[in-house]
Formats: C-alpha cells, sequence, structure tokens
C-alpha cells in the first residue's frame, strides 16, 4: 500500500477513483473503484486542497 501514496504539502494521500459502469456486470454490481495513477492530476489537488482547508 505504501507504494500507492502520494505525498501533498507533508500529507500522504491515496487517491483512488470511483466510477458507475454503462450497466451492471455478470454480478450485478453497477460501480467500480480503483486506486488512481500516483501522480495528482490538478483536480485532485484542488479537491485535496479543499479537505486540508476544512479541518
Amino acid at each position: 500500500m505504501q507504494s500507492h501514496l502520494v505525498d501533498y504539502e507533508g500529507h500522504e494521500f491515496m487517491v483512488f477513483e470511483v466510477a458507475a459502469l454503462k450497466e451492471a456486470d455478470q454480478y450485478g454490481k453497477t460501480h467500480t473503484a480503483y486506486i488512481a495513477k500516483k501522480s495528482l492530476h490538478l483536480k485532485d489537488q484542488v479537491k485535496i486542497k479543499k479537505i486540508l482547508k476544512n479541518r
């Protein structure tokens, strides 16, 4: 798990995505979740700034 952590302004985060599937899979699941790539995109940086601001 440590290899998936991203350091941002002295804090470590694990960035993951949750996405809706276009249709349910063979098990009836409608959503999926996965660990995002190690680099932070601008939209993720904005989300993290909001989280840190509200602490």
